[in-house]
This record gives structure tokens, sequence and C-alpha cells, in this order.
């Protein structure tokens, strides 16, 4: 049973950064869809948690090693960038909301964090986000290994 918990744990580690794969590898490998989801899910939403609540003092030890905003000079505006800035303005918390599965944990909750951060409930929207995004993916993975052949 020890060795369950940390291969599951192992896994929640992994769905952290390659969440978009996690639940088919885990279907690969064995597990049913809806341990595949459970466990991705529980990942993505410890993901969102310790992103979310280190995120501040992250961005203060960036402040403290690079110098203020200020001091540092004008922002380059980077076509990147300008890309985050684009979908913020058009799209909003929904949007960022429904790409979440599509990007990962530490960049959906880094972005939800720094822009979004005064909506009431952000972090539980988006590790239900991430929750739903895990059952999508879950099922399709199961669609794909029990697909006839012929």
């Amino acid at each position: 049973m020890e060795w369950q918990a940390l291969e599951y744990a192992a896994w929640a580690a992994v769905a952290v950064v390659k969440f978009v794969v996690t639940p088919s590898l885990m279907m690969a490998t064995g597990h049913p869809w809806w341990v595949a989801w459970a466990v991705t899910a529980a990942g993505a939403a410890g993901g969102v948690w310790v992103v979310w609540h280190s995120g501040k003092r992250l961005f203060s030890w960036f402040e403290e090693k690079l110098g203020s905003r200020e001091g540092r000079g004008k922002r380059t505006f980077t076509p990147g960038r300008r890309r985050i800035v684009w979908l913020k303005n058009n799209f909003g918390l929904h949007g960022l909301l429904a790409v979440s599965g599509l990007i990962s944990v530490p960049i959906a909750t880094t972005l939800a964090a720094k822009y979004f951060r005064h909506h009431p409930w952000v972090m539980q929207l988006l590790m239900l986000a991430f929750a739903l995004w895990a059952l999508a993916l879950a099922a399709l993975s199961w669609l794909v290994k029990n697909a006839p052949l012929s």
C-alpha cells in the first residue's frame, strides 16, 4: 500500500508539470480512467495551491534580486507578452480557464494570480477547470484505448 501511495504522489507531481499527457500515460500503464482523473485533478489542485501561495514570495524574491521595477527601466514589450495581454483583454478569466488544460499548471496559475487575483474564488475556479480538463482528457484516453480497431 505504501508503494501505491508513493506512485500516486509521483503521478500527481507529473500532472503539475505535464498535465495534458498524465491521464493518457496513467491509462497506458494500466490504471483505470477514474484513478487517472482523480490523481491528475488532485495533482493539478495541489500545484495550483502551491504556485498561488508561493507566487507572492517568488515575485518579491525576484524584485529583491533584480531590483524594483522602476529601477530596472521600461519593460520590453515582446511578442510573447503582447500575446498574453491580447488574450487577457479579449477573453479574460473565462478564456484562461478554458485553455488552462492546454498550458501548464504553473503558467495558468501564475497568469491567474497576476491578472485576476482580485476576482473572488479564482484559485478555486482554476482548480475546478483543471478537474474538468482532467475528466475530459481521461475520457478521451479511455475512448482511444477502448476503440475497436476494425
